[in-house]
């Protein structure tokens, strides 16, 4: 899911494999462009171009005048692609790996740091004593002094953890979970992450219908369970648009309808500095 207009996203889903470009108007909801794509990440560039993973090895890129799809500069041959993230310098972030299953680990897991050209500048892929930082990199999101974080999935149950990253290999700090909610038995499974304008992150936790909001110091600031103080029930994905709206995707019951459901939240105090 991502932002471009007020009230109009883009937004994927990986079993029914199609795209769509949609709009917000009066409580209803507009379907303005469809494509079929396996998707696994995308992200605007400042051009208003929309990149586009569908795991192979070079991005896709729809043009913002156009709208249409072409093959992108983007490649991390021999790897394939996986989630995309674009920072307010304009550095394309992508998460790669080995083509084939997500577990067992095999192979290098890497988070690429290229630039607007496409040239690589950063692979974070061993920490400072060679060991991998990364189990599987799911969604990667910077804070406005372009400090870097990845959500990285540890198993197949979803179980996974935050990874702040350092200026160069290193890891600057880990969060595994709240340990005043994990005393309930509650595994840490987070699903997406966004970053704010005061430097803060949310974080969603799906199965256990938990937000989490931690500083720039991997502290968790405030949870709360969005089914009993929101009524949104299985948030899933996160974007923040340039007001300040906060979009939660949501899943589904496996044995419900597929049509899931997107909320916009108004909050404050952690979204902005207004």
């Amino acid at each position: 899911m991502v932002c471009c207009d007020e009230g109009t996203l883009w937004i994927g889903h990986n079993k029914t494999q199609i795209l769509q470009k949609i709009q917000f108007s009066d409580g209803q909801v507009n379907i303005i462009k469809e494509i079929s794509i396996h998707l696994t990440g995308m992200a605007f560039l400042s051009s208003g171009d929309l990149l586009l993973s569908n795991a192979e090895p070079n991005l896709k890129m729809i043009c913002h005048t156009t709208e249409k799809m072409t093959k992108s500069k983007y490649s991390v041959a021999p790897l394939i692609t996986g989630a995309i993230h674009v920072t307010l310098d304009d550095k394309i972030v992508i998460r790669t790996r080995k083509k084939g299953p997500v577990f067992p680990v095999e192979g290098t897991r890497q988070v690429v740091v290229m630039d607007i050209k496409g040239r690589t500048e950063k692979v974070y892929d061993l920490d400072n004593n060679g060991e991998p930082i990364f189990s599987a990199p799911q969604s990667i999101a910077t804070d406005s002094d372009n400090n870097m974080y990845v959500l990285d999935r540890l198993n197949r149950d979803n179980c996974g953890r935050i990874v702040a990253l350092d200026r160069t290999n290193g890891v600057r700090l880990i969060y595994s979970g709240n340990p005043n909610i994990r005393k309930g038995q509650v595994i840490f499974k987070p699903r997406d992450l966004a970053a704010t304008k005061l430097k803060n992150l949310i974080i969603t936790d799906m199965e256990s219908n938990m937000i989490y909001i931690l500083n720039s110091l991997g502290q968790c600031i405030h949870y709360l369970n969005t089914n009993d103080q929101l009524g949104i029930l299985f948030p899933f994905s996160l974007k923040i648009d340039n007001r300040g709206t906060l979009y939660i995707g949501c899943s589904t019951y496996e044995s419900g309808p597929a049509e899931a459901k997107i909320y916009s939240v108004k909050f404050s105090g952690f979204l902005t500095s207004k």
